[in-house]
């Protein structure tokens, strides 16, 4: 369950850097931002997996583990936006969307769709 979190984290600081080179410095940590915002709470959600793998915790796990994922995501986002005054919407939704909906295209294999 950790190589999702590694993919986020590789799939960020690429795009990051493709935003840094078309947009400057400002576009590239609007970025970051947004990717952490939900790369974060991915790791804390898997981390609480990994300790309910039993049968009787997999559930209550599971149901903690989305709950707190999406939390953390809405308190970082909110806080983004909050203390960092410079922020630059396209690239941090930019940012988020490609962290948020890797998952969908990795695990639910989009590419093969129809085939």
């Amino acid at each position: 369950m950790f190589k999702i979190v590694g993919i986020q984290l590789v799939v960020t600081a690429a795009c990051s850097l493709i935003a840094y080179a078309v947009g400057g410095f400002q576009a590239a940590l609007s970025l970051c931002l947004g990717g952490f915002s939900y790369l974060l709470p991915t790791f804390f959600s898997v981390l609480i997996l990994n300790f309910s793998r039993s049968l009787e915790w997999a559930g209550l796990g599971f149901i903690l583990s989305e709950s707190l994922k999406i939390i953390l995501a809405l308190a970082l986002m909110l806080a983004s936006f909050a203390f960092y005054r410079e922020i630059r919407f396209l690239p941090y939704f930019i940012g988020l969307l490609s962290v948020s909906h890797l998952v969908l295209l990795l695990f639910l294999r989009v590419h093969r769709y129809g085939k």
